[in-house]
Parts: C-alpha cells; structure tokens; sequence
C-alpha cells in the first residue's frame, strides 16, 4: 500500500504486492460470497490475480465507485439456540465476496495506519492487541484503585452497548471527521 503526502491530504494507491500478500493471507475457510470465488482459489492463485484486482481496486478508489458485483451478498439462516422451535431461534449472516473483504482490509488498513496514535488509551474495540479481557482488566483495577483510594465508598459505572451503531452512522459526519484527519481516499469517501 502506497501513501503519498500532497498538503497533509493521504490519498491510497493499493500495490500489486499488497494485493497479493492480502490474497495469500486469505483465511481458506471461511464462505465464498454471492460470487463463488473461495478463499481458497484467492490464495492458490494470488500471483495471477492480483495484477486484475490491483487494477479494478485503483479504478474504484479513483472513481469512488465499488462496482455493483462486490456490493451483493447471500442471506444465509444460522441456529442461534440448538433447540429451534421459531424462526427467531435463527440469526442472519451475510456471507459477502471474499474479493471484496480483501480489498476492505487494505482500505481499513491506510486508514488506520492514517489516524492519530492512539486514538483513545479506553479503546479496546476495533483495536488490535486489545481485547474484552483488556478492558476488564483495566476496569477491575480501576474499580479495586477507587475502593481502596475511598474507603470502600460505592462505584457506579454505567455500560452502553453500541452494537449496530455502524448501523446509523451519518455519511457526511464520517466524511467531515475523516477529512479533519486528513483522509482522503482521491478526493471522496461517500460512494
């Protein structure tokens, strides 16, 4: 992956040989998407596919368009419970182009290598090396720290639960906060 620096602007250019080590990463079990290209064939056959798909990713990130094709995915019912009495006992999973995951990994990949270190010493989600064990810990000792500190005094915490937020984001905040960043994906983050 290549960022180039125009007036704090960093605009990502995806390499043949990112393409390729991303491909030959693939995890060769997971579900092939509406497409049925498999994870597999992706990394059998890296070294011959990935100039294609260096091409079709620069095109996409040049026009801010994702082709239509890597927009699909199949619907798929997954058992919640092993005792299944209604269709609530059954949770939806997207099994989405494997193609299309990979070139996601790289765009995430820019635009973390992009943002500010750290974003925040209390994120542990979406954070590599940090886990739920990372945050429990952290509250743990903060808790115990508090009692100690206080006596034994009370500890109120409140917990929010932020699943399906990415759900209701705004397009144009996104784009605003990223561009304050200074990320910029060839002049546009919206399509």
């Amino acid at each position: 992956m290549h960022a180039e620096r125009a007036v704090e602007v960093n605009t990502l250019t995806i390499s043949e040989h990112d393409m390729r080590r991303t491909f030959k990463r693939v995890n060769t079990r997971k579900a092939a998407g509406p497409d049925g290209i498999t994870g597999r064939v992706l990394k059998a056959c890296a070294d011959k596919l990935a100039p294609v798909f260096t091409e079709i990713f620069n095109l996409s990130l040049e026009q801010s368009v994702v082709p239509s094709c890597f927009k699909q995915s199949t619907i798929v019912p997954v058992p919640k419970k092993p005792q299944l009495a209604c269709f609530n006992d059954y949770g939806p999973v997207a099994l989405t182009s494997v193609v299309m995951k990979c070139f996601e990994r790289l765009v995430r990949d820019f635009i973390t290598a992009s943002l500010p270190d750290p974003l925040d010493p209390l994120q542990f989600a979406y954070c590599q090396n940090r886990s739920t064990e990372d945050a429990i810990a952290h509250l743990l000792h903060t808790t115990i720290s508090h009692q100690y500190q206080r006596n034994g005094n009370y500890t109120k915490m409140l917990f929010a639960d932020y699943s399906s937020a990415f759900n209701t984001i705004i397009p144009s905040t996104l784009t605003s906060k990223l561009e304050v960043l200074g990320l910029c994906v060839n002049g546009s983050l919206t399509s």
